[in-house]
């Protein structure tokens, strides 16, 4: 590896390590780094100085431990840069900021119903949210922009390919975004909401393997291996709504007919049912069951949900199903129903039990993953980060001179 590689590579391994071991209660310190990265004491000495001196990472008061030096704890920054992360649902547009060590700095909704307007009308609303977390977070370089959206994305530049629940097909998203004053010069990504939305709860389960499905206005997931997000050769592995469960069956917001999201989602419980469309999605159960039994509700979902989850337990041989978004506050109740189908239809029963689980994640999953996602590259690469703000301060300086 040459030593530019090399040195990017143990920043990186430093400023990650820093950020998963750091707490409040138990500080990290130079020597302590040395150990979790099994770096040389020299080297992480250096390269903690040039993270010191970039506002990556700061010092805290010398900690006396008894005999010895004192311990001088390190944290991850705060307040030094500024992520952002943005969502556009089917009735609002979120957008928050965040500095390094995952901290809100601001945070800004606007409600709308986005298939009732144009994109661009939704992107303007976007774009000024964007302008509006910048100015309170204050005069910090901002690292950079992930939109968090409800449909698949091209990966390459960032079109939204089909978002049904948007009435978006080929919209040219980060284009667009881009050509908003607020978002210039900013790096913009457009991620699909549910892979965004996992990120929380890989965090909260290291290095495991498991199935995530969220419910939302559509029915959404992603697939996790060894602590690691599945994407796929386009980007969308894991879209389960669209796993057929009834061929022929009901029609799906994505013109398919028989769709799992035809039948568990908000809009499709909703309508349904005959609901008005301003039952919020974490009451959507309950008035539900005021217009059903509510078991032939849960045994409805429970058993749509379930021939989903044994077809993809027999393509993936997992065995944890972590249930997310109205789905969670159910799990209890969805897990016999769930688990009976599994054993019915899935190989994965015959190994042993079935792990069904609720998600413990943020009340606004897809958003925190989207500012967290943003961050990422400072993480990757700090060293280039660095160069970079470097770069931006030197052409300011030179612009003013």
């Amino acid at each position: 590896m040459q030593s530019a590689h090399l040195r990017e590579h143990n920043l990186s391994t430093l400023l990650t390590a820093l950020a998963a071991a750091s707490t409040v209660d138990s500080p990290t310190s130079r020597a302590g780094l040395a150990k979790l990265t099994r770096l040389t004491k020299p080297t992480v000495s250096k390269l903690i100085e040039e993270l010191v001196g970039a506002g990556l990472v700061e010092e805290g008061a010398p900690i006396s431990a008894g005999a010895g030096r004192p311990m001088v704890p390190l944290t991850p920054a705060r307040g030094t840069l500024l992520a952002i992360g943005l969502e556009i649902a089917a009735d609002h547009i979120s957008c928050l900021g965040i500095d390094l060590t995952g901290a809100e700095l601001a945070r800004r909704t606007t409600y709308h119903r986005v298939a009732e307007g144009t994109a661009e009308d939704a992107l303007a609303l976007a774009a000024q949210l964007v302008h509006e977390v910048r100015a309170e977070a204050g005069d910090l370089p901002t690292v950079g922009v992930v939109v968090a959206v409800p449909g698949r994305i091209a990966p390459d530049d960032g079109r939204v390919l089909s978002a049904p629940n948007l009435d978006w097909t080929e919209v040219p998203l980060v284009s667009r975004l881009l050509a908003h004053p607020e978002l210039e010069g900013l790096a913009v990504r457009a991620q699909n909401d549910n892979r965004l939305s996992v990120l929380t709860e890989i965090d909260h389960r290291p290095g495991e393997s498991f199935i995530y499905l969220r419910g939302s206005t559509g029915i959404g997931g992603a697939v996790v291996l060894d602590g690691a997000l599945m994407t796929g050769a386009h980007g969308w592995a894991g879209e389960f709504g669209h796993t057929v469960i009834e061929p022929g069956g009901a029609k799906c917001r994505c013109g398919r007919r028989g769709c799992l999201e035809a039948y568990v989602s908000y809009h499709a419980l909703r309508e349904r049912a005959g609901l008005d469309d301003d039952v919020l999605i974490e009451d959507l159960v309950e008035a539900l069951s005021r217009t059903s039994d509510r078991t032939e509700v849960i045994g409805m979902i429970g058993r749509s949900l379930g021939l989903a989850i044994a077809n993809a337990l027999n393509v993936l041989d997992l065995t944890t199903v972590v249930l997310s978004g109205y789905l969670a506050p159910i799990a209890d109740e969805l897990e016999p129903v769930i688990r009976g189908t599994v054993e019915r239809h899935a190989l994965a029963a015959e190994a042993g039990p079935v792990r069904i689980e609720r998600s413990d994640d943020y009340a606004d999953p897809a958003l925190h993953g989207a500012a967290r996602a943003a961050l990422q590259p400072v993480f990757s690469a700090p060293g280039a980060w660095i160069l970079g703000r470097r770069s931006t301060r030197a052409r300011s300086d030179g612009s003013r001179a």
